[in-house]
């Protein structure tokens, strides 16, 4: 590998595993949504037949745990594992929807796929951004080199996010994946004989 090259992979690397600011904004956005299609996961499959609970079930399981590590490290573990991961699960949901036309399994609920199938290719998306900007840097770093230098020079340079930035980036992504996850809770067999909220206290 030329010194050339070195440099832009170092460079490209940096940009996606690092710690700057924009980076753990990013990756903190990451985790909760492939927190809110883990517990979509989890509740769908422990309301599914066998068939469909197990894989389901996994996935969820995965993704919170996926989630988590990202929370904890500030990174991606594994980019192509985690992007192949992610679109992994979104051909689940198809392939069950497939079993359940010919009888093998129940028809997954609509909006929990739906709820959780936006999320996971969210964070696909985001990935696969961060693996061509890797795949460059190791087979075309002067294109990499080219696309960073009209990126630079058609914007102006950002300072690092400022703490209340950071939070309410966070507090906004969390109330877009609670909008998404929450009415797709409610539709699963776990969400619909979760106990409603005050009822506990209800007079007989």
């Amino acid at each position: 590998m030329s010194t050339s090259t070195a440099r832009v992979t170092a460079r490209a690397d940096d940009d996606v595993m690092t710690r700057s600011g924009t980076t753990s904004i990013a990756n903190s956005l990451l985790a909760m949504a492939a927190l809110g299609a883990g517990l979509v996961l989890v509740a769908t499959g422990a309301g599914s037949s066998p068939v469909g609970a197990v894989p389901l079930v996994a996935l969820g399981v995965g993704a919170l745990l996926w989630a988590a590590v990202v929370l904890v490290r500030d990174r991606v573990p594994g980019l192509r594992a985690s992007f192949v991961g992610a679109v992994g699960a979104v051909v689940v949901w198809v392939v069950l929807y497939g079993l359940a036309s010919v009888g093998v399994t129940t028809v997954p609920p609509f909006l929990p796929t739906l709820s959780s199938t936006v999320l996971l290719l969210t964070v696909a998306g985001v990935l696969a951004r961060r693996l061509r900007r890797l795949t460059l840097a190791a087979t075309a770093p002067e294109e990499l080199e080219l696309d960073e230098l009209v990126a630079h020079r058609s914007r102006r340079p950002r300072p690092a996010p400022s703490t209340g930035r950071y939070v309410l980036t966070l507090l906004a992504g969390a109330a877009v994946v609670a909008a998404l996850t929450t009415p797709a809770l409610a539709q699963t067999r776990a969400g619909a004989f979760a106990v409603p909220h005050g009822s506990l206290h209800s007079s007989h």
